[in-house]
């Protein structure tokens, strides 16, 4: 039983590392099909292409391979399984502790943050608070999101400018854009240590903050101006030596260094507008689900199983 279970394991890392690699090239054909074009804007349109290989990946494992492979191998099975098999079962295994290891950071860092934003902050709202020594403004978290403003900023910014910078965090957090760069950032797939996985996600966060910016200003000229005096204000800002430095990657700040000036530059041309998301991203989804039909269909849990058995006999 040990031994089956063992075996099971390393096949479906293999099986996992091959769909990995094979939807990892899909993606980087969307990627580079998408990003020199409009729908790069659209940020359910760049995030679906960027779960992609992890999406197709597990989903093959867990509702095809693990129901076939116990349904159909023999529980004395004794095949031997070859280098190659074991080199990409290596790579899923890879592949997932990464995966693990950034999951990790990130709980880390949630857990820092409820150890230590009770006692530096101050109530301010059911779900903002201001604490001393934070530079700018940040969505922190992920279950129960909270807005954290720096008392610099607080006192740096007009009310006109607070109120407006809240609404683009509160826009951030309505789209869930938190759990969505926790996706992007954990996700155990090939294509995110590519060039266009790496591009695909800078795209994500730029077009991300400008949705975030139209939301935020309702297409009002006067708070258009009033984000970008923030943002200039807001990243004048250095943290004060006493502030522990908590913080995440996966965590939504107002001000990002790299998108500064695009940000500042489109508010003062006049009211940004959200971008639609088009007829890219039903068509991305509707991509993802034909393709999961396709293989439950014709393959279906036996062809699965008659497909590992051949690969285990053959390859070396």
């Amino acid at each position: 039983m040990i031994r089956m279970l063992a075996t099971a394991v390393l096949l479906a890392l293999a099986w996992y590392a091959a769909l990995n690699v094979a939807a990892s090239m899909l993606a980087w054909i969307a990627a580079r099909a998408i990003l020199p074009t409009r729908n790069a804007d659209r940020p359910a349109t760049l995030l679906a292409i960027r779960m992609l290989p992890s999406a197709l990946s597990i989903f093959f494992v867990v509702a095809l391979f693990v129901p076939a492979h116990w349904r159909f191998e023999p529980r004395d099975a004794r095949d031997p399984i070859g280098l190659l098999l074991k080199l990409m079962a290596a790579l899923g295994a890879a592949l997932l502790l990464r995966c693990v290891m950034r999951a990790v950071a990130v709980s880390k860092a949630e857990w820092r943050l409820h150890a230590w934003f009770t006692a530096a902050g101050q109530k301010r709202g059911p779900s903002v608070r201001v604490v001393e020594g934070l530079p700018g403004l940040t969505l922190a978290g992920l279950v129960r999101p909270l807005i954290l403003v720096g008392s610099a900023a607080r006192r740096q910014l007009t009310p006109a400018e607070l109120d407006v910078a809240l609404a683009h965090e509160r826009a951030h957090k309505r789209a869930f854009d938190n759990i969505k760069r926790v996706l992007m950032f954990s996700a155990p797939d090939v294509f995110g240590l590519t060039r266009a996985g790496r591009q695909i996600e800078a795209r994500w966060r730029e077009s991300a903050e400008l949705v975030a910016d139209a939301r935020a200003v309702h297409g009002d000229r006067a708070r258009a101006v009033h984000l970008a005096s923030a943002l200039v204000k807001v990243a004048r800002l250095e943290p004060a030596a006493s502030h522990p430095r908590v913080g995440s990657p996966v965590w939504s700040t107002l001000h990002e260094g790299a998108l500064l000036e695009l940000r500042v530059r489109r508010l003062l041309e006049g009211a940004p507008v959200e971008p639609r998301e088009g007829r890219w991203s039903p068509a991305v989804a509707a991509a993802i689900a034909l393709g999961g039909a396709a293989i439950c269909g014709p393959i279906g849990a036996y062809g699965v199983h008659q497909a590992t058995e051949l690969l285990v006999r053959f390859l070396p």
